[in-house]
């Protein structure tokens, strides 16, 4: 049986997979570039992130406008049918997003708590 997963648990799963991704980020780029493993936990991150955001609930996100949440749900969907497309260098990009999309979902999460 599921419990229903709430607006702060999803942001707790965001939160999560943001802090996965900056551990990446702290080993660089080379290190990220060199090997799938790396690259393929950070698509993985992502797409929770984007699954989360989009099941957050209108209000959370309509509150939070700042927040790039139709990027974030958008990217899953991109990863899953688009994935030949799916480029190391713009992913290292979204990779060097993470502190400031981390520090925005804290304080999102602080206030919703």
């Amino acid at each position: 049986m599921t419990g229903r997963r709430g607006d702060a648990i999803r942001l707790a799963d965001m939160l999560r997979s943001a802090t996965r991704i900056e551990e990446i980020r702290t080993r660089g780029y080379d290190a990220f570039a060199e090997t799938w493993v790396n690259q393929s936990a950070v698509i993985r991150e992502l797409e929770v992130l984007g699954e989360a955001a989009g099941l957050l609930s209108p209000a959370v996100r309509g509150s939070h406008p700042e927040v790039a949440w139709a990027k974030m749900r958008g990217f899953g969907s991109f990863a899953k049918h688009e994935y030949w497309r799916v480029d190391p260098a713009l992913l290292w990009k979204a990779v060097e997003e993470m502190p400031r999309l981390r520090s925005e979902l804290a304080r999102i999460a602080s206030d919703e708590a």
